[in-house]
């Protein structure tokens, strides 16, 4: 697929993507059935994948670009929804039993949710003897059930940014990327003191505010867990001690100022390249990015809840299959190219991929010039390797996941907007009582 048709794909958003489903409910369906194999021999087949990757700022342009020079007679139709829709167009688009997509990016704690809903392809059989060469882990997130229903393209952890020129002209000493970690408490206090006296706008800011990928190692350090217990993982668990004083702390930063109200997930990587934010947890997806940087910059560990254990956030994105695709072959080497062949397509063609969950291609990754050509990028990396291998906590699995993220996410912006955190945590246990019955 060529640049110019990236631009109209990008320009389409995610509103023409549910408009793009209104039409394809009229086609034929598939039968979601009968057994089929990954060919030895590519066919002819024009096949659709819905990513949360945007083709031009994030360089997924150049992944499809890649693939089909590698298979000329595939031919990809990709296109962008964000993140926050990807919920919604998949839920009209693969409930229309049309096949379109054929591929589509899953978030792994999803996996339960999506297979028990039936959107998901069983790739067991076909992929089952291929995944080797993959981190283990990642493997396991994309399983249900002792089931394969996607395959993984990316892991991640997180690491503390800090813009040193800032901490220097405050007089604090950085947090170290080795041994022992600040607390949530102190750094609270850390970046308070970097906008009184060292010029800082936003003295903590993290990636993903509101998202309970970014923010689960709180109540987890905390004591309280991921969220959800019970033998079939459908109760939810999120007003006992350790999640409220979890999120009593986090609407604390937005209280005091240390955190900055109204930047969104998208903004929050541009914000702290800006020069003016004191500390940044993001994932390890920034380091590369850390290259453009117009100041002095380190990594350190992520910080640890004041009497708790270290707990970061883990997982990423794995690809699955429509069950109604008319093209499961074409569908199935698309995947083993972006995930198992090599080195991984997905992680060797993309500039700042996330972590890659292809074993060769995290060695790869983490030998390239992003974690070795500076301090703050030899730093980074000791603390993906820590964090990635001793502090990593995967979310809550269970098939309510989806419920769970979309309810759980809209009580943390309560919380940061103002609201109690007892009640606004009282009030999403109530409503996720209420949206998990249908499991029960």
């Amino acid at each position: 697929m060529t640049r110019a048709a990236f631009g109209k794909t990008l320009a389409l958003g995610a509103a023409a993507a549910v408009l793009l489903a209104g039409c394809a409910a009229g086609s034929s369906s598939a039968d979601p059935s009968g057994d089929w194999s990954i060919p030895d021999e590519d066919p002819t087949a024009k096949i659709n994948v819905v990513g949360i990757i945007d083709p031009v700022a994030d360089n997924m342009a150049e992944v499809i670009d890649a693939f089909e020079k590698a298979h000329p007679t595939i031919d990809v139709t990709y296109q962008y929804v964000p993140f926050d829709d990807l919920n919604s167009v998949l839920d009209t688009r693969i409930t229309s039993k049309s096949g379109d997509p054929d591929v589509f990016w899953v978030d792994q704690p999803r996996v339960p949710a999506l297979s028990a809903r039936g959107y998901l392809e069983d790739l067991t059989e076909q992929f089952s003897d291929r995944i080797d060469g993959l981190v283990p882990a990642t493997v396991e997130s994309s399983s249900y059930d002792g089931k394969l229903w996607s395959v993984p393209i990316a892991n991640s952890t997180q690491v503390l940014f800090y813009n040193k020129d800032i901490l220097d002209a405050a007089g604090i000493t950085p947090p170290g990327s080795s041994g022992e970690r600040v607390t949530w408490q102190q750094l609270k206090e850390l970046a308070a003191k970097a906008q009184a006296s060292g010029g800082a706008d936003i003295g903590l800011m993290v990636g993903q505010p509101d998202r309970y990928y970014q923010l689960e190692p709180l109540p987890v350090s905390a004591g309280g867990g991921v969220g959800v217990t019970g033998d079939d993982m459908l109760t939810p668990d999120i007003t006992n001690d350790g999640w409220v004083d979890a999120m009593t702390y986090y609407g604390s930063l937005y209280r005091d100022g240390v955190s900055p109200k109204g930047i969104t997930p998208e903004q929050t990587d541009a914000t702290f390249l800006a020069g003016k934010t004191a500390f940044f947890v993001e994932g390890n997806w920034m380091v590369p990015k850390m290259q453009d940087a117009t100041f002095a910059w380190g990594a350190a560990l992520n910080p640890v809840w004041e009497g708790g254990d270290p707990a970061t956030p883990t997982g990423s994105w794995s690809l699955g299959i429509n069950p109604f695709s008319k093209n499961k072959e074409a569908a199935a080497i698309f995947i083993d190219w972006m995930a198992i062949d090599g080195q991984g397509g997905y992680g060797e063609y993309r500039d700042f991929a996330e972590l890659p969950a292809n074993i060769k291609g995290l060695e790869s990754y983490l030998a390239g010039p992003a974690f070795t050509s500076s301090q703050g990028g030899k730093q980074s990396a000791e603390v993906v390797n820590e964090e990635s291998t001793t502090t990593a906590v995967a979310r809550a699995s269970t098939v309510g996941y989806i419920e769970f993220e979309e309810i759980i996410g809209r009580a943390f912006s309560d919380i940061a907007n103002g609201a109690d955190p007892a009640t606004a945590l009282a009030a999403a246990e109530t409503e996720l009582n209420g949206a998990w019955k249908q499991y029960k």
